[in-house]
């Protein structure tokens, strides 16, 4: 069993970026295609089905960091955190590729 310090640390990490992921999903699950280009979403060059389907699969995700704080949890937020990690790296590769370097620094973090 974890300790305190040891809890307290996955919930400072699992609670803002739960909430940043559920955020970013909401807004490509639901945003217009003209937000989602003035704010430089990657899924913008995706076909649109797609990139709401990983709007929803975020949201998703953010749920499951949640489960993390829970005992029973632990492994659907691991899931949930792998998925993210390579959401990310996804998003990195489409930036690069479309020459939106600037987005990158942003991904490393969220990677780590």
């Amino acid at each position: 069993m974890p300790s305190a310090v040891c809890r307290a640390l996955i919930a400072a990490l699992c609670l803002p970026l739960a909430l940043f992921f559920a955020f970013v999903g909401w807004n490509k699950a639901f945003a217009s295609l003209e937000d989602l280009a003035r704010y430089g979403s990657w899924t913008i060059h995706l076909p649109e089905a797609l990139g709401r389907i990983v709007g929803w699969s975020e949201i998703f995700c953010a749920i499951g960091l949640l489960a993390g704080l829970t005992l029973r949890g632990r492994r659907a937020a691991l899931i949930a955190a792998l998925v993210l990690v390579a959401n990310q790296l996804i998003a990195a590769l489409i930036h690069a590729r479309q020459g939106e370097t600037a987005a990158l620094p942003q991904n490393g973090v969220l990677i780590v």
